[in-house]
């Protein structure tokens, strides 16, 4: 099961990676536009301490975990404010016994950018350990990651023409985007470009642990770089101010479905 840990929160980690330091759009999978022009926020990331989001995941109809999403802290980083946000995927002991994956993922993200400054991510699939830590530089366009497998390091530096995001970090700017949505963002993590497009359509009303909710819908579109297979889905965000992400489903080799099963709204 080579699932990620955020929806973004349902995107595939992969494993190999190569060294590509040319300052372009990521290539996409035939059908897939590249990303020439990013989303850009509309408002500041969520920042209320202790806010959580809790995600029942089912694969195939199956359940097999939980994904929760955490505002972890505040504090100051090479003197900016910052804002540590958390993902922590963890499986069902059953199905753990037959697809041994858990992970966790984090990004530092200043008040003054949506981009993070350190990102990183530590997940474990089959009998391998994976560790990726990622600094970004000029103004999140310039990326360089350190990725180990099985304690085997190799590094790598990309330029892009926008800033990239990692899977945490672009959750949480998805949410402050306004309603009509018709974009996409470039998502970078394990050594891989992701490209991202969402667009609206439409309204529905989402179950909730409060019952029916009005949300906006959105079909989604992405692929990797190295990847031939485009995935589609769709997602549900609630309205504002919070626009809490409900739903999200992804149809590839596995259906994958999140559904919201806790919000902790936080200090």
């Amino acid at each position: 099961m080579r699932q990620a840990l955020v929806f973004c929160l349902l995107i595939p980690w992969t494993a190999r990676a190569e060294v590509a330091t040319a300052k372009a759009a990521p290539k996409t999978p035939k059908g897939l536009p590249q990303c020439t022009s990013s989303l850009k926020p509309a408002s500041d990331l969520p920042r209320a301490l202790g806010e959580t989001i809790r995600y029942h995941l089912d694969m195939d109809g199956l359940s097999v975990g939980v994904i929760d999403f955490k505002i972890s802290q505040r504090g100051n980083y090479s003197g900016k404010p910052v804002t540590e946000y958390r993902s922590l995927f963890k499986l069902d002991a059953l199905v753990a016994t037959f697809v041994p994956v858990h992970g966790q993922a984090a990004a530092l993200v200043p008040d003054a950018a949506f981009w993070p400054l350190l990102a990183m991510n530590r997940y474990r699939l089959n009998n391998s350990q994976f560790e990726e830590d990622v600094t970004y530089q000029g103004d999140g366009r310039v990326v360089a990651s350190k990725r180990k497998k099985d304690g085997t390091a190799k590094d790598e530096t990309r330029r892009f023409t926008d800033p990239a995001l990692d899977f945490v970090s672009a959750f949480y700017m998805l949410r402050t985007l306004p309603p009509a949505i018709d974009g996409c963002t470039v998502l970078y993590g394990n050594q891989r470009a992701y490209t991202v497009w969402v667009k609206a359509d439409g309204k529905d009303k989402v179950k909730t642990p409060a019952g029916f909710r009005p949300a906006d819908r959105y079909n989604v579109r992405y692929g990797s770089e190295r990847g031939k297979e485009i995935i589609e889905g769709k997602m549900w965000l609630g309205e504002p101010p919070a626009r809490v992400p409900y739903q999200a489903e992804l149809s590839g080799k596995h259906r994958l479905l999140a559904r919201i099963h806790m919000y902790d709204m936080g200090q």
